[in-house]
């Protein structure tokens, strides 16, 4: 941890003569200084803010220790960055007042360990230590300065031997922890009531409406935080409607914008390890596993002209042909048999192929023949094919009922492939729903991106409700729920299915202001709150106290359903297209052998 040291001295005269040394030059810095750091500040990094008078050497080698020192001189820094220092004599007193720069604004009042050194000016080997207030419920008074002890460097002594860095984040005596967050179920729930209020949005003013209750996943553990701690939870919602983004100039809209700008110190409510908000704001340990997914259309219900296919796989197909070719060559053989050497008949191999193809089709379709077989052979095997034709036909109607009564569906898209080779359309409310993958390398990721839509909310639950045949973005929580947005109603739900896996995961964090000083007593309890089980007890019981049990039952039930319940349906049209076309294609075929007969006799008799 980095510690500010601030020497301060008189402020000298703006005339003076170069030829008279002022005796302020004479303060000894060196002493003091360094004793401070062999007594508090061992192996840290220092940050020294320089007057312009008196010189500052480091003893390590005198004390035995190694420290980094950072030597910030005023006039130098005041020259180079004009426009980011500013004066801050409200922090001082008259005397103290006049020499005093700060860079950046937030110094003093959001950081505990701050000690300032000041000279007398009536005595150069005096010192007073102070430091900033920092704890306490008025954040505005939190940079004030409190006497900590007087050191006399003559002696290399303390007055009262008083702690120079005080724990002062032990006990906060009330001090506020501004958080920036919006009502996004389970993570931060924001309700605002007139009782049982437990914080205050900051975005109302001094009005009634400030009053809220909060709640959530995320929110429980700075609420615990503050119990322990003893400080205050206020919520700033002025901007706080999205995720939001961080600039370059540190600057930001929405939530992660109010942390960068200052106005807030942390931000939760699934915040994703976004590293692009990383460089400019620090994130905490994580807080939940959480898993990005889908509710898809469900798959409709098949009814297509492909149906008198469907009783058998395609594989079965091949072996009922195989089987029918078989039979079609048996019988030509076995009545080629018959009449060339029983019968003695002039028939030739044409007239037995054909004998046995039609034969072959009667039989399927269990019609009897009419010519007359003699012998035994072909009548074992027209009986063997007619007890073969009915068992394959038995099978193929039994099949085909069995899907007119229980139907059959298509697939769902619900995995990132079939996402991508039925180019279903996806849509959300915000971009950070799939920042995190906008830079994958994956080509099946970067394919579903392009069918990717941001609507808002009222757009979504039209589009949701419409079953428009869209894609519908939600959060698979740890232990068993779903972040689930209120564009989606149970009515719409009935006709969606989520997916069998998850598009992507990310851990979630908090983000916070940079060098924020309870950043390391929160990650702490976050080590203790998972150990101890509290992220699957605080799930379970703010899904329960907050959000809808029964559209959480009802999307958890969709992965278990393969297919939309819509109830007993009335067969049509659609559902025999398939035999009408085979009806017709038999029609067409009788038509055209009709024709040729016709035309056959025609020229027969003329001749």
């Amino acid at each position: 941890m980095a510690y500010c040291k601030i020497p301060l001295a008189k402020e000298e005269s703006k005339k003076k003569s170069p030829k008279k040394m002022d005796p302020i030059a004479n303060i000894n810095w060196t002493t003091i200084i360094n004793m401070i750091i062999q007594m508090y500040l061992q192996n840290t990094t220092l940050c020294v803010l320089w007057p312009s008078e008196g010189d500052f050497t480091m003893e390590s080698k005198d004390f035995g220790f190694t420290a980094d020192v950072v030597n910030i001189y005023v006039p130098k820094l005041n020259s180079s960055f004009d426009k980011d220092i500013i004066d801050y004599p409200s922090q001082f007193s008259t005397k103290e007042a006049g020499l005093y720069k700060q860079t950046k604004l937030f110094l003093f009042p959001d950081q505990p360990h701050i000690l300032v050194v000041l000279a007398q000016s009536t005595n150069p080997n005096i010192f007073e230590l102070k430091t900033n207030k920092f704890n306490g419920p008025n954040r505005s008074e939190a940079s004030s300065l409190i006497f900590l002890d007087r050191f006399y460097a003559a002696n290399n002594s303390f007055e009262f031997n008083q702690n120079l860095f005080p724990d002062k984040l032990r006990n906060l005596q009330g001090r506020e922890v501004i958080v920036a967050g919006f009502d996004y179920h389970p993570y931060f729930v924001i309700k605002y009531v007139q009782e049982q209020n437990n914080s205050y949005d900051l975005a109302f003013g001094s009005s009634d409406e400030g009053r809220v209750q909060i709640d959530g996943t995320e929110t429980r553990v700075i609420l615990i935080m503050c119990e322990i701690f003893n400080c205050t939870v206020l919520i700033d919602s002025t901007e706080a409607n999205d995720w939001g983004e961080v600039y370059a100039n540190l600057s930001g809209d929405a939530s992660l914008g109010m942390v960068a700008k200052g106005t807030a110190e942390i931000s939760v409510g699934a915040m994703y390890s976004w590293d692009t908000d990383y460089i400019y704001l620090d994130m905490s340990m994580y807080l939940v596993r959480t898993g990005v997914t889908c509710l898809v259309p469900a798959p409709k219900r098949l009814a297509t002209w492909l149906l008198p296919l469907e009783p058998f796989q395609f594989t079965l197909w091949l072996a009922v042909l195989a089987y029918l070719w078989l039979e079609w060559f048996s019988l030509s053989l076995t009545h080629r048999f018959e009449t060339w050497i029983i019968s003695n008949d002039n028939v030739t191999w044409m007239e037995s192929i054909v004998f046995g193809f039609v034969t072959t089709l009667k039989l399927l379709v269990s019609q009897s023949g009419s010519g007359f077989v003699v012998s035994q052979t072909v009548r074992v095997l027209l009986f063997t094919c007619f007890l073969n034709d009915l068992i394959i036909t038995s099978i193929y109607g039994g099949g085909l009922a069995s899907i007119l009564t229980v139907p059959s569906y298509g697939e769902a898209a619900d995995t990132v492939r079939r996402m991508l080779s039925q180019e279903l359309q996806w849509a959300a409310n915000s971009e950070a729903w799939v920042s995190t993958i906008r830079k994958s390398d994956d080509p099946h990721i970067n394919g579903i991106l392009q069918n990717f839509f941001i609507y808002s909310d009222e757009k979504l639950e039209h589009l949701a409700v419409s079953r428009a045949g869209y894609g519908f973005t939600l959060e698979r929580l740890p232990f068993g729920h779903f972040a689930i947005g209120d564009y989606l109603t149970p009515d719409s739900i009935n006709s969606l299915k989520i997916m069998q896996e998850d598009l992507y995961y990310q851990y979630s964090v908090a983000f916070v202001t940079r060098c924020w000083p309870l950043l390391s007593q929160f990650d702490d309890l976050l080590y203790w709150w998972h150990s101890a089980g509290l992220d699957k007890f605080w799930e379970w019981r703010v899904v329960a106290d907050n959000m809808n049990v029964q559209k959480q039952k009802q999307v958890e039930a969709t992965m278990y359903s393969y297919m939309e319940d819509i109830g007993p349906v009335k067969l049509g049209m659609s559902n025999f297209v398939g035999i009408l076309l085979i009806w017709l294609l038999g029609v067409l075929i009788s038509c055209v052998v009709f024709v040729y007969e016709v035309i056959r006799g025609y020229g027969r008799s003329c001749l």
